[in-house]
């Protein structure tokens, strides 16, 4: 069993890395408890109690409240259990096929890079057969906070989870409680009357399984899901039939939202159409949810990338580059020859630290034109050139090879290319659709 030693340590203070230096006694010990916890069912109360610690997100306003992130810090023993009750989870999720197959999120050999890759050929697909298309990307509000324990329970014994599993997690979920922390000052312990543990190791599989009955999509609609991110996509010629298949459908993902408690963040969703350059889209009349309008926009972010409506990459490219200097401008002390940093030091601090803000989901945009990863190509020479000293003319091809550091363009082609060797082994059909597994070599079999 993996235990990441890093994170930090829930309200008991317990270290991670202490549990991997357990004396056999104590690790036998544990294996009762943990055993006991599977045959009574009761989840225990000192291990329901999370703390609270909030982390200004980049660029907000440290005045308001909503300009923090909350992270729960859970128990460190009862987080090891999660993982024996996770494995069992997954096991019959797996084993029966519990999960939509537009779900993406929280499953094995899936990522956001393999979701984003369906969703840009759907739309680079729409634009070569001269189609629209509309996406209504939904925020959805305090996901985990707000899922209805009881309906959760109620969909586990309908998907048919041992009863057992169904009992354990009922009495993890409830009666659960929570103390605040900010800055020097902590609040007094409450309970939580509702939603699954933010931060625990089920509750992104628990959610995931809560939306596995969302309603499902009609003619010329699909769904793009990973977690709580929810994209609804209708394709059609014409722009104005094609707002009217996102309206129906969203008529009817409402009256299944109002049944399962699930609510929706209207001013934080969007709406965008896809058409490719030199196509005229008509001013689409509003899409509403709950009596709410769904603003059009002409860019929208989604599970870290930006798109814009001629899915051109050019808001994306000068988002990543913006971020990438601000990383450059914090990393300069270190990033030059006058601090002291080692070649060896400073190529790892651009492999960890700015190389992952530029290849970020690189398999779904690295098959279009090469100008996309080129707006990227700048910053390797400029980390590398303050770190070594220049003598005379040295190409960067050159610099690269002495410093055994793959040219970007060579970097971003090795990751779209193991991206691509392993789609086979997704083994879904939504996967199988995709152009790009289409074109893999196969390989005969052996006889």
């Amino acid at each position: 069993m993996v235990i990441k030693v890093s994170q930090a340590p829930g309200p008991n203070d317990i270290l991670k890395r202490t549990l991997k230096h357990l004396p056999k006694r104590a690790v036998s010990l544990l294996a009762r408890i943990f055993n006991v916890i599977l045959r009574t069912h009761h989840f225990p109360k000192t291990w329901k109690h999370a703390r609270v610690i909030y982390i200004l997100k980049p660029g907000k306003d440290p005045a308001l409240p909503s300009s923090y992130r909350p992270i729960s810090l859970l128990d460190t023993i009862g987080k090891l259990f999660e993982k024996i009750l996770l494995a069992r989870i997954l096991h019959v999720v797996n084993e029966c096929g519990l999960l939509r197959d537009e779900q993406f999120g929280f499953r094995p050999r899936h990522s956001t890079s393999l979701q984003l890759a369906r969703l840009v050929e759907r739309i680079t697909r729409n634009f070569g057969e001269i189609r629209f298309t509309g996406a209504n990307f939904l925020d959805v509000a305090k996901a985990f906070d707000t899922v209805w324990i009881d309906g959760l329970l109620y969909k586990l014994t309908l998907l048919n989870f041992p009863s057992y599993v169904v009992h354990t997690i009922s009495s993890y979920l409830r009666d659960r409680t929570f103390r605040a922390s900010f800055q020097t000052t902590t609040s007094f312990r409450r309970g939580m009357r509702a939603g699954i543990a933010q931060g625990g190791l089920i509750s992104p599989v628990l959610f995931s399984l809560y939306v596995t009955y969302m309603t499902p999509p009609s003619h010329h609609v699909e769904l793009t899901l990973y977690a709580d991110d929810t994209v609804i996509i209708a394709t059609f010629r014409k722009s104005t039939l094609l707002v009217s298949y996102l309206e129906s459908y969203l008529n009817d993902l409402q009256r299944w939202l109002s049944e399962w408690r699930i609510s929706i963040n209207v001013c934080k969703s969007t709406a965008i159409i896809f058409a490719r350059a030199g196509r005229r889209v008509i001013q689409p009349r509003l899409v509403t949810l709950f009596g709410e309008p769904i603003e059009w926009v002409d860019t929208t972010r989604y599970l870290g990338v930006t798109l814009d409506t001629r899915l051109a990459w050019s808001p994306h490219i000068d988002q990543v580059r913006k971020r990438t200097a601000r990383r450059m401008g914090m990393l300069g002390p270190l990033l030059n020859r006058k601090s002291g940093l080692s070649i060896r030091n400073g190529v790892l601090l651009y492999k960890q630290l700015i190389r992952p803000l530029m290849d970020c989901a690189c398999p779904a945009w690295s098959p279009l034109p090469a100008r996309i990863s080129g707006g990227y190509r700048c910053y390797n020479p400029s980390v590398f050139a303050s770190l070594l000293v220049p003598l005379g003319y040295v190409s960067n091809r050159h610099i690269h090879e002495n410093l055994g550091v793959p040219l970007f363009a060579d970097h971003i082609r090795a990751l779209t290319k193991s991206f691509d060797s392993k789609l086979a082994d997704v083994g879904k059909p939504l996967v199988r659709q995709l152009g790009r597994y289409l074109s893999l070599p196969r390989v005969s079999p052996v006889t």
